[in-house]
């Protein structure tokens, strides 16, 4: 049941990240880019601080020093992910965008499973999960077949 929850949750996270992009995509076509990801981080900065607040869980800000450095690095690739993904699926249209997203995420995923970086579980890049990537692959690829110029 756990892992039914778990797969739930991302594909409830999933859907959202589409929807971020496409909406990223038409307020960075309103304003410039960087005042898109001002937008964007700072929505989010005020609804996690209330999140934060109103949570009612130990306030153990602390810990933040004990991590690894990289492990703070979320933020900034927060900031990429969000310039990154306006910028390609205005311009690729949100199917293929996403799709080469995908495919980049899983490939990511697999390396980093395969060679346990970051403390993850070593799961070994066996020859369903290679196929798997591929035919990720594959798939963005023939989504930019009927892509626009």
């Amino acid at each position: 049941m756990r892992l039914l929850g778990a797969i739930g949750a991302a594909a409830l996270s999933g859907l959202a990240m589409t929807l971020q992009g496409t909406f990223n995509a038409l307020l960075g076509k309103r304003v410039d880019l960087p005042a898109m990801v001002l937008s964007v981080h700072a929505t989010g900065l005020a609804v996690s601080v209330l999140f934060y607040l109103l949570s009612g869980r130990p306030r153990r800000l602390t810990g933040l020093a004990e991590v690894p450095w990289y492990a703070h690095a979320g933020g900034l690739l927060g900031v990429l992910i969000i310039l990154g993904v306006a910028y390609a699926l205005a311009r690729t249209g949100v199917g293929l965008g996403v799709g080469v997203i995908l495919a980049a995420q899983l490939t990511t995923a697999v390396v980093i499973d395969h060679f346990g970086w970051f403390g993850t579980q070593r799961i070994a890049a066996d020859g369903p999960r290679l196929l798997g990537v591929i035919l990720m692959i594959a798939g963005a690829g023939l989504l930019a077949r009927r892509s626009p110029p």
